[in-house]
């Protein structure tokens, strides 16, 4: 199946990765944690979540093809070696397919019969690349940048050696013209509802993405190396040079000797506020953006209600501001730390 036919289908993988800085996750995290509640998306920052050391993670996604994707993540880490995982992923070169293979033994059925049926998924695009969204990131290292940039430029670009360097870098060379034109063009909505998000997405967006983007790319790299920081190296690179802190060779042990404290359901937040546990963190990605302002203060007095004294909550904004103002306490963050360039907000509240 061409990954172009894929997309049309609606049961397709939105995010192969989570495009959230799992640094910040374990940062902001408060202490003793016992229960986290963890978006799934790609399924990076719940295994993130498992070097907090927690009694349970709820990883939960309202769409199943998430849950079926980080079901097989799960069980690759449990029954795979470090290498073998990167190289399962597609982070590293080798056979996908025969990892894939060894571990289907352990796999539900549903998850087999779901990957069986798109086993190019797995064999060409790799597990690293088969969302919509990084199908996206896709066109735009592939078909966008070479427009713009040599790969000699691009390269120098993000292994500059200090922030004065970089800064300069891209003031001097990389910021011209084309790139601004380009920029503004293939990060607007319009061409991310196209290619890279689905169109509900944007319900409560006010137009101005790609000047939102450009902003953030231009504050996180005049914050941040360019040549340690894995989520603009994907956008650059569709790969890792830098590993996410999930991916990181010195937390894998510790993630694969809890890998079975996750529980992962398709459900949505409000089912996952009906469930009978309390939580002493929760990580909502950024599932706020998608919801009408109007109804925070019915997520702040549920979400209040199921925390643990001195719980916490970690959420982003990206296009949308949506805040809590009633019960929740706020905590405050340093965004310049986020190597994530997408999000204009980081937010922290805690049940005080």
């Amino acid at each position: 199946m061409k990954i172009k036919q894929y997309y049309k289908n609606r049961n397709y993988i939105h995010y192969s990765n989570c495009h959230e800085d799992a640094n910040m996750i374990i940062n902001y995290a408060n202490d003793n944690i016992n229960n986290i509640l963890s978006i799934a998306s790609g399924g990076d920052n719940s295994f993130a979540c498992l070097l907090l050391n927690p009694n349970k993670v709820i990883s939960i996604d309202s769409n199943i093809t998430q849950v079926y994707l980080v079901e097989l993540k799960k069980t690759a880490i449990k029954f795979l070696q470090y290498e073998e995982y990167l190289i399962l992923l597609g982070v590293r070169e080798g056979n996908s397919l025969y990892y894939y293979n060894k571990i289907k033994q352990y796999l539900s059925k549903d998850v087999v019969d779901y990957f069986d049926n798109n086993i190019f998924l797995i064999k060409d695009v790799k597990l690293l690349n088969c969302g919509r969204f990084e199908y996206y990131f896709n066109i735009f290292s592939k078909k966008i940048l070479p427009l713009i940039h040599s790969k000699k430029i691009i390269d120098k670009f993000m292994n500059c050696t200090t922030l004065e360097e970089q800064q300069d870098f891209y003031i001097k060379k990389f910021n011209n013209f084309r790139f601004k034109l380009l920029f503004k063009v293939f990060f607007s909505k319009f061409i991310m509802k196209r290619l890279g998000r689905d169109k509900e997405y944007f319900k409560y967006n006010n137009g101005q993405l790609s000047k939102i983007l450009k902003n953030r790319f231009e504050f996180g790299i005049f914050s941040n190396l360019n040549k340690t920081n894995p989520y603009l190296q994907y956008v650059i690179y569709n790969n890792y040079l830098e590993m996410p802190l999930y991916l990181k060779k010195e937390n894998f042990e510790m993630i694969k000797n809890n890998i079975d404290k996750i529980e992962v359901r398709c459900i949505s937040l409000d089912e996952a506020l009906n469930l009978e546990y309390n939580y002493d963190f929760m990580n909502l990605s950024d599932v706020f953006e998608y919801l009408d302002n109007s109804l925070m203060e019915k997520y702040e007095e549920a979400l209040f209600n199921k925390l643990n004294d001195h719980g916490r909550i970690i959420y982003w904004n990206m296009q949308n501001t949506r805040v809590f103002s009633h019960k929740l306490i706020r905590i405050n963050t340093n965004l310049k730390n986020d190597r994530a360039f997408y999000y204009k907000d980081l937010l922290v509240y805690e049940k005080a």
